[in-house]
């Protein structure tokens, strides 16, 4: 589960990375957990994660905001995985309305009902990880942490209203890709229902 929960000794966070695999349109997530502590942010990762974009991040920064201690630093850990939720479902969100204006091509070489089905497992693994970055953020802001300061309260805000858009995508989304495939079954449900009227009235013309 992805989860933030308190421990006698430190702060334990799981959350999830996503890479797009395209055009496949698969999402692969990967794990990384972290050890909070007063003193000391600790990642324990089963796969790679791009630890010198996120030094580049901290090293971007103005001074001032490394006076946040571990939390300056673990913002900038759920800043990049949260940077990485928003691009995946963007990406998505692109592919699914491309797949929108195959719909009414004809004879389009693009196997709608496939590329749908595809999008909509992708979108799936997409919002399980998403989905709980609401609680993970919201918890790690309460007061009674003392993790996040007065200075760094606004970063992690914008982390949790960039997490709020990727929810929002990953759902409308969700939504056009079910519209796509209901109007490609109607389509061809249309399409079947000409044939039949003409092989009867061949039919009927024969007989």
């Amino acid at each position: 589960t992805r989860r933030s929960s308190d421990l006698d000794t430190h702060l334990f966070v799981n959350v999830y990375a996503v890479a797009l695999d395209l055009p496949a349109a698969t999402a692969a997530t990967t794990e990384l957990s972290m050890f909070v502590t007063d003193r000391a942010l600790v990642t324990v990762r089963k796969s790679e994660f791009d630890v010198d974009t996120l030094i580049a991040r901290w090293d971007g920064v103005p001074a001032r905001r490394h006076t946040g201690g571990v939390g300056f630093l673990l913002h900038g850990v759920l800043d990049a995985l949260v940077d990485g939720h928003y691009e995946a479902a963007e990406t998505l969100e692109d592919l699914a309305e491309e797949l929108e204006d195959h719909l009414f091509e004809p004879r389009g070489d693009v196997d709608i009902r496939r590329r749908g089905f595809e999008l909509r497992r992708a979108l799936a693994s997409l919002r399980r990880v998403v989905a709980p970055m609401h609680d993970v953020v919201g918890r790690l802001m309460r007061n009674d942490l003392e993790l996040v300061t007065d200075e760094l309260a606004p970063y992690y805000q914008d982390v949790y209203d960039h997490v709020q858009r990727a929810a929002e995508s990953v759902e409308s989304t969700r939504d056009l890709v079910a519209s796509v495939l209901d109007a490609n079954l109607t389509e061809q449900s249309n399409q079947l229902n000409e044939i039949t009227k003409k092989l009867a009235s061949w039919a009927a013309i024969i007989a």
